[in-house]
């Protein structure tokens, strides 16, 4: 429908340089290799919540989380550097342990941020997904101090949260 392709135009263009941040921070040196490819994954997830007609709650922590799962899925399926084998054959799509692992990763960090306060999980889902102090401000309208103390309270509180479900960050 047109109405869902311009909201979902607009949710990528808003988020466009937040999910190529996530493919370089996760792909590293292979960004390149996989970031259009990342990007139609994330259009296609947000058409399916738009066109199921889902509320995303915090758009920048979904756009974010998939950039990262995909990425990873999109790394993964790549040739290893300096495999002469990986020429010949076609390249392993992640199993289905590792797309559990991501799925548990996913939902415990979501549960975790639906546990915290309200500014402090906004700011720290904010934070993971790679905007800087003043885009935080910009968006929340806070203050430079504030934007900085509620990114470090909500990130321990995060972290703490996660060791206590199962999830070590050492």
């Amino acid at each position: 429908m047109p109405g869902e392709d311009a909201e979902i135009a607009a949710l990528i263009a808003r988020y466009a340089r937040l999910i190529r941040t996530a493919v370089a921070r996760v792909a590293g040196a292979r960004a390149d290799a996989v970031v259009d490819d990342v990007e139609q994954k994330v259009a296609i997830a947000l058409w399916g919540m738009v066109r199921r007609e889902q509320v995303i709650e915090h758009p920048a922590s979904y756009v974010y989380r998939c950039a990262v799962r995909e990425t990873v899925r999109a790394v993964r399926a790549l040739p290893k550097p300096g495999d002469a084998e990986a020429d010949d054959q076609p390249a392993s799509a992640p199993g289905p342990e590792d797309e559990l692992r991501a799925r548990r990763m996913s939902e415990a960090i979501d549960r975790c941020l639906a546990k915290m306060q309200p500014e402090r999980a906004r700011a720290a889902a904010a934070h993971v997904a790679g905007f800087a102090v003043e885009e935080l401000m910009a968006l929340e309208g806070w203050t430079y101090q504030k934007a900085r103390n509620l990114i470090a309270r909500g990130m321990a509180d995060l972290r703490q949260a996660l060791r206590e479900e199962g999830f070590d960050d050492r």
